[in-house]
């Protein structure tokens, strides 16, 4: 099967303080990436191994004893040192560094709950490796079972990972299961990637949804969340409307990026669908022009999106929903949409052999008679869909039925055209 990128854009001016945010940094030396994947792991998270990444190796101290590691020997904070093979215990904590793993210098007392008693202090192991920091020293992480007594009690935990296991624990996607970066399970197994452009049909806003029928949540549909990352698509927690994203409320409100997600795994339950939703509303074609602020903050809010999701770099489908801002001036309308998709193949994450880009008709708009000219343009990439003779529920914006039916129909263009 072919991996596909689908990339759907409704774009909120809220989001533009915060996109920066959501690129991994550089590495600062490309010796962090040990096993040559292009990601490395400096200072308790992952970075993307560049041009700028040169210098010697970072001495990464997490537990605060004096010694770190640099991705290849111990070493102390002051240079890149390497130490014996002896384990080193600095801290006197009974735990030390023998130049590989983490060393028990002298068996540790087991940490206990006693009845009444506080509870001991979080054991956080980030590594994976059975041996964590509890804000004061080094600890051993526990494996709790219930006692004699009833009480919780800890008992000591293997230090090695878990066999497959991929500890993320800077929540970036990435992780390390031992002995290479690797994906963490929400992003495994993507196949498309869904983007949606475009001006308030592109948003859904205030629509009704199904939560528990028609739009429940499907763990094959992850969604691009500004705070938050990669996440599992939620219509009660994730809503792309107006000024927020994503809407933190407990309102739900509907999507097209996700009904077309619903429609390309209902077409192959085998497909698993990121989307990344973008899109202002009430703006004319205009504001997606070369250097205007919808198109930068898409374009920007994409390379995000891509930058934080393993083995995808390009997108396969744009999707655009018009709305009515550009009624009555179809020949400049279809001037300016030639010119974006033009722009938008210009771009690093678009690919002028694959990519599909798919407009939608709007509710008895002019614009809807200049769509059919995708039809002779010699371009089997361009495509457009009928949706004028769906409901509204204003005479202007789709009702949810609208949405659903639309996203079966971008699905099946997508499917039938996608190389």
């Amino acid at each position: 099967m072919r991996i596909t990128v689908v990339v759907i854009t409704f774009f909120y001016l809220a989001l533009f303080q915060s996109l920066s945010a959501q690129i991994l940094p550089s590495c600062v030396s490309a010796s962090s990436d040990i096993d040559g994947d292009g990601f490395g792991w400096e200072l308790n998270r992952s970075c993307i191994v560049d041009d700028t990444s040169t210098g010697a190796p970072i001495c990464e101290d997490t537990d605060g004893d004096g010694f770190g590691w640099d991705g290849f020997a111990t070493c102390t904070l002051g240079a890149a040192t390497a130490v014996t093979a002896a384990c080193v215990d600095s801290d006197g904590d009974g735990f030390g560094w023998n130049g590989t793993s983490t060393c028990l210098i002298e068996d540790m007392p087991v940490l206990t709950v006693q009845s009444g008693s506080a509870p001991p202090l979080q054991c956080i192991d980030s590594d994976g490796d059975g041996f964590g920091w509890d804000g004061f020293e080094t600890c051993l992480v526990p494996d709790v079972s219930v006692g004699s007594e009833g009480d919780p009690q800890a008992n000591p935990s293997s230090a090695a990972v878990p066999a497959g296991a991929c500890i993320d624990s800077d929540g970036d996607g990435f992780g390390w299961n031992g002995t290479s970066t690797c994906i963490v399970e929400l992003l495994d197994g993507v196949t498309d990637v869904v983007l949606m452009m475009g001006q308030s049909n592109a948003l859904g806003e205030d629509t009704a949804v199904d939560p528990d029928g028609l739009d429940a949540v499907n763990p094959n549909i992850i969604a691009w969340t500004q705070f938050d990352g990669w996440q599992v698509a939620d219509l009660c927690s994730q809503i792309w409307q107006k000024g927020w994203f994503p809407w933190r409320g407990g309102v739900c409100s509907n999507h097209p990026a996700f009904q077309i997600a619903k429609g390309i795994v209902a077409s192959d339950p085998s497909r698993k669908v990121a989307i990344i939703p973008t899109g202002i509303a009430g703006k004319p074609i205009s504001w997606w022009d070369n250097g205007a602020l919808a198109y930068e903050l898409a374009n920007e809010q994409t390379r995000n999106a891509l930058a934080a999701l393993p083995s995808h770099s390009k997108v396969d489908l744009v999707a655009w929903s018009q709305g009515e801002a550009n009624d009555g001036v179809e020949d400049q309308w279809y001037s300016n949409l030639t010119d974006l998709i033009s722009r938008l193949r210009s771009e690093s994450w678009f690919d002028v052999q694959e990519t599909v880009f798919i407009a939608q008709e709007t509710k008895d708009s002019s614009v809807n008679d200049t769509l059919p000219w995708f039809d002779s343009d010699n371009d089997d990439l361009t495509n457009w869909i009928a949706a004028s003779d769906l409901s509204t529920k204003d005479g202007v914006h789709w009702s949810a039925a609208a949405l659903r039916t639309l996203g079966n129909r971008y699905a099946t263009k997508y499917l039938s055209v996608a190389n």
